[in-house]
């Protein structure tokens, strides 16, 4: 699974957000996505895991995003495209770690 992402500098991402004229109620749904973007490479990791260890911790993962979920704030539009990035970065890490492993 491969997550399309604009490539957009970090500390404007907000700023974009707001120049688009994005509303609360869609920022918030973009942050679900990217939570359930993420869940859903977890649950793949979960499912190749080799032993129990590994799918526990793939578990224990998952059951973080959830709860990250739901702490989201709706109407903190930076703490939501905060969590964006940092779920987008471990996706793109988790991605290329997949990748060099195949390589």
């Amino acid at each position: 699974m491969s997550a399309v992402h604009e490539t957009v500098v970090a500390q404007s991402l907000l700023e974009w957000f707001d120049e688009h004229r994005t509303d609360d109620v869609a920022l918030y749904d973009i942050t679900r996505q990217a939570a359930t973007e993420l869940s859903a490479v977890l649950l793949a990791r979960k499912r190749a895991a080799a032993n129990d260890v590994e799918r526990e911790h793939w578990e224990a993962r998952s059951e973080l995003v959830r709860r990250q979920v739901d702490a989201l704030d709706p109407q903190n539009r930076a703490g939501l495209v905060a969590q964006q990035d940092a779920w987008a970065d471990e996706i793109d890490a988790l991605e290329a770690k997949l990748a060099r492993s195949l390589a």
